[in-house]
């Protein structure tokens, strides 16, 4: 039915058929993602933020109920540039149009051109040729002729076409694009998102084909397969977005704050939170930072771009192996293996951190230490999970989840679900309970990498892991009960009598994966020597095929376990390096581990 008034759920409709569009464009718009970094995500970032409004926005025939319910969804769930982007563009009708309960196409003009001012003031250095244009272009047509139409949808089809012209000039602004021959990866999604609005609003919309339509530009579309490896060179690693529960008011003092750790910064939100994305190489230094002025974190989200790049460049294996940031592997070799990881979260006080990117060993002391209530530790976000699934899933043939274990967390519970979910729609995805944690859960995954990189297949993987896990030991030694105590692991009574006595525990688990004492001395030097004895009669019994070594803000003992083993082993450790956030607030600062796995 043509309508010269639309209300609230009309407004809904709109946008939830524009975003079943875009879902179905996913894959292609993550293969033309090449603008700022190529790392394939836009389409991905675009659905989960779209889809997240749809699924949580309040409907109603108010439209002032709906666009700030929806305005509210929006920045809470945002991913990526053009997720953001389009947060602001949805906040944009919720400012112009916010008190009104029907919307006329005059007021309709009024709040896609705020929406436009939303969208180009959230981006501290705006690029034309991108999604910005093609909204400014849309919503100058519809703000220059909205009274030339008597329906919406006449005005959102003319305006449709504008916006598919601007779509087709974006390489004529951007060199990357013209060199790789494709649109704007961002801008084509908004364009798929117009379309789905006139599928719904056209009288033609039952006739529409199954195929998705040719654009104007056809051979930009077509060649998808084409693009070349050209990139804008990667000043930052990680994509970093925060939410803050503060008001928009502090935008211009955030952007003074944090100009110095990155760049491609968008801050944008509402009168009760604050949607912040930069491009840097210290989340944690960022968040450190908000910490220190006060902001409150209430959801965090990392992408290390330079992985999502080597993937799309030059990935090395069909399979991808997955696991969570309780796995310990040094950096380098995640890198080197293109290894995916889903960070759990800590919680201190009302801010909630991502384990080893938010929050690491160079900030867990001063969490820590400032802290009111003792830090917890929870799950990485069912969202997150999903997130990461959509994206790998559109770049590989098979996914194996190789989780901490279940014994110790929900992690396994939440990969379960989204799992799950996957393999009823017929996607290739394992999931494994390692029965480890830390650097020991990190070897196995390691060699599940490799060998995955090698050509192996899904199955030899697999019984890889499950061959290795009731070889694999850990024994970690900590300088102290006192954070074991806090965090809940020891009970409080035994715990204070031990701390009393100055004892210190060496930690181990059983092959079910659940914690337990290996054993007890009363100074460093014997928990040491406690620990080479068992390491020494574990080479003689069974040989050691690798092993490696972790710590919690302690380089110098780990080193000098490193220097023992080799004495004992006859080999160097595989690799030395940090443990989680999250694990330090159960075993504390100046813990060190071991792990091994066994010859036989």
């Amino acid at each position: 039915m043509k309508k010269s008034t639309i209300n609230g759920t009309d407004f809904y409709e709109y946008i939830k058929s524009g975003a079943n569009e875009v879902y179905g464009m996913k894959d292609d718009l993550n293969r033309i993602n090449v603008f700022p970094v190529k790392d394939g995500d836009t389409g991905t970032n675009l659905v989960m933020t779209m889809n997240s409004i749809v699924d949580e926005t309040e409907v109603s025939d108010d439209f002032d109920v709906m666009i700030r319910s929806m305005s509210n969804v929006a920045f809470e769930s945002a991913r990526g540039n053009s997720g953001i982007i389009f947060a602001s563009f949805i906040n944009g009708f919720s400012n112009a149009c916010g008190q009104l309960k029907t919307l006329t196409m005059e007021e309709f003009s009024n709040g896609a051109t705020v929406a436009v001012k939303e969208a180009y003031s959230a981006v501290s250095t705006p690029v034309e040729g991108t999604m910005l244009t093609v909204i400014k272009e849309w919503a100058e047509y519809i703000a220059g002729n909205y009274k030339k139409h008597h329906y919406f949808s006449d005005l959102l089809e003319a305006a449709y076409s504008t916006a598919k012209i601007a779509l087709d000039e974006t390489p004529e602004k951007l060199e990357i694009l013209r060199k790789n021959k494709v649109v704007d990866s961002g801008a084509k999604g908004f364009v798929l998102f117009l379309e789905g609005i006139n599928n719904l609003v056209s009288e033609l919309k039952n006739t529409i084909q199954e195929q998705p339509k040719a654009y104007a530009n056809e051979t930009i579309f077509d060649d998808l397969n084409g693009v070349e490896n050209h990139n804008v060179l990667m000043t930052f690693r990680f994509c970093t977005e925060i939410v803050l529960r503060n008001d928009i008011s502090e935008k211009y003092k955030i952007e003074a704050l944090l100009g110095d750790f990155g760049d491609s910064m968008i801050v944008t939100g509402n009168e009760r939170l604050i949607k912040l994305h930069i491009h840097t190489d210290s989340p944690d230094q960022v968040t450190q930072k908000l910490i220190e002025n006060n902001y409150v974190i209430s959801k965090s989200k990392v992408d290390d771009m330079k992985i999502q790049n080597d993937v799309e460049v030059n990935k090395l294996s069909e399979i991808a192996i997955v696991t969570d940031s309780i796995a310990d592997i040094s950096m380098d070799l995640i890198e080197k293996e293109q290894i995916h990881v889903i960070s759990a979260s800590l919680i201190a006080d009302e801010s909630v951190y991502l384990d080893k990117m938010t929050v690491t060993q160079d900030n867990i002391k001063a969490i820590l230490d400032n802290s009111k209530k003792y830090p917890s530790s929870t799950q990485p976000d069912i969202q997150q999970i999903r997130a990461k699934m959509e994206w790998l899933l559109g770049h590989y043939k098979s996914v194996i989840v190789i989780s901490v274990a279940k014994a110790l967390s929900g992690t396994y519970g939440s990969f379960e679900k989204i799992v799950d979910d996957y393999v009823k729609k017929g996607y290739d995805i394992k999931l494994l309970d390692s029965r480890l944690n830390t650097s020991g859960q990190g070897m196995v995954v390691l060699k599940a990498a490799e060998m995955a990189n090698n050509g192996q297949s899904v199955e030899d993987i697999i019984n890889m892991v499950e061959s290795e896990i009731p070889r694999t030991d850990i024994y970690v030694s900590l300088d102290t009960f006192k954070y074991a105590v806090k965090s809940g692991r020891v009970p409080n009574k035994i715990g204070r009598v031990l701390m009393f006595l100055g004892a210190k525990p060496v930690m181990t688990l059983k092959r079910s994966g659940e914690g337990t004492a290996f054993g007890l001395a009363f100074s460093r030097k014997s928990i040491d020597k406690k620990i080479m004895r068992r390491v020494s009669k574990i080479n003689l019994e069974f040989g050691i095929d690798r092993y490696s070594i972790v710590h919690s803000g302690n380089p110098e003992l780990a080193e000098q376990y490193a220097v023992m083993c080799e004495e004992v082993i006859g080999k160097k450790p595989l690799y030395i390096t940090s443990i989680s956030a999250v694990t330090t607030i159960h075993s504390g600062i100046g813990s060190v581990a071991i792990s091994l796995v066994r010859g036989r």
